[in-house]
């Protein structure tokens, strides 16, 4: 996996009705998902785990996606 370069991700997520745009490099879909939790967290000042309930996959409010 060290030899492989990392892919880009885009994430989309939609917060209370206000539009949040995060892109991250990461070798996979998961830790992409991870890295842009915690960094959304700090966006919205809400703890990570708040913030991974609030976007679960049970709710249509993210999208995840390899950038090409």
């Amino acid at each position: 996996m060290a030899n492989e370069p990392k892919k880009l991700f885009k994430g989309t997520f939609n917060y209370s009705g206000q539009i949040i745009v995060i892109y991250r490099r990461a070798y996979t879909n998961e830790k992409a998902i991870k890295l842009m939790i915690n960094q959304l967290s700090k966006l919205i000042q809400m703890t990570p785990s708040f913030t991974r309930m609030y976007f679960n996959d049970q709710k249509n409010n993210h999208r995840i996606e390899e950038v090409k």
